[in-house]
């Protein structure tokens, strides 16, 4: 039996772009703690259930069932328009948001070069203490296409319940349900 709860709203809007709070620290590298959509790991499930319906497009988040405090928050939107200016707006505002390392330097060059397509931009970032793990990703939702839309992840997830979720995956024991 998995320990674990998923609270799922989906909804599609151009208008909820990663729509997230800003950080507390000038560098968010150095942050202890990351949030998306102002929800942070290890947050009461109340918190979640306060939010308005406007708040939550696009979420998909996990309680620990125990505690019932969030252990995973995945944010999804797809069909975003594919132009140099959503780009860069997108790359930036992640980069600016949890921190500006070499990958978003590169990702802003591909953007900005005539000879070069933008397809994609990942990072993972980790807090000082190792126990979050924050994955942001930017990318093409079709590879072959003249006209692919963006699709952007963010993925935060607490560290202990990523370790439990590699575990699962490795032995596949959980995860099979005849």
């Amino acid at each position: 039996m998995r320990p674990y709860l998923e609270v799922i709203f989906l909804c599609v809007g151009f208008a909820s772009i990663i729509a997230c709070t800003s950080t507390t620290t000038n560098n968010p590298l150095s942050s202890s703690t990351f949030d998306v959509k102002g929800l942070k790991i290890g947050d009461p499930a109340q918190k979640f259930e306060a939010m308005a319906k406007s708040d939550v497009h696009d979420l998909i988040v996990t309680l620990d069932k125990k505690t019932e405090k969030i252990v995973h928050i995945k944010y999804v939107q797809e069909q975003l328009p594919n132009t140099e200016k959503s780009q860069k707006y997108l790359v930036n505002y992640i980069c600016n948001k949890y921190g500006r390392v070499a990958s978003c330097d590169y990702a802003l060059s591909e953007i900005e070069a005539k000879d070069k397509q933008f397809v994609r931009f990942f990072h993972l970032y980790r807090n000082d203490a190792g126990t979050q793990e924050l994955r942001a990703l930017i990318r093409r939702t079709e590879t072959f296409t003249l006209t692919p839309d963006l699709r952007v992840e963010i993925d935060l997830v607490d560290s202990a319940y990523a370790k439990v979720l590699r575990q699962q995956k490795a032995t596949g024991s959980e995860l099979i349900d005849f």
